[in-house]
């Protein structure tokens, strides 16, 4: 079965970030992607809807819209476990429907 993957970019920095670095890791198998095969497929990248006390239910109502079109595994963007105070309700939230991978490029683990 081909897996079907959705991005979740960060609003502040979606509006200097083309997403081209979460695109290329995609597209060459690398990073997070490194264990995907050439049947994966991208089917949606959409950012969060910045920071405000609803923020994880934004995230979650996004990611329910990914569903809709068949999106099994979400990643958070790197940008967004790098930038974001709700990385860790994001993943929490997320997780209850989907397998979730809290990043997109560079290091796999999270600096503190």
């Amino acid at each position: 079965m081909k897996k079907k993957v959705g991005i979740i970019n960060c609003f502040e920095v979606s509006t200097r970030c083309s997403g081209s670095g979460c695109f290329k890791a995609f597209n060459n198998k690398g990073d997070s992607f490194e264990n995907y095969d050439g049947e994966a497929e991208l089917v949606s990248f959409v950012h969060c809807n910045g920071c405000s006390e609803d923020s994880v239910e934004q995230v979650v109502a996004r990611a329910q819209r990914m569903k809709k079109v068949g999106v099994t595994t979400i990643h958070l963007s790197s940008c967004v476990r790098s930038k974001c105070s709700f990385y860790k309700e994001f993943i929490d939230a997320l997780s209850k429907d989907f397998e979730v991978i809290g990043y997109t490029h560079g290091s796999a683990k999270k600096k503190t």
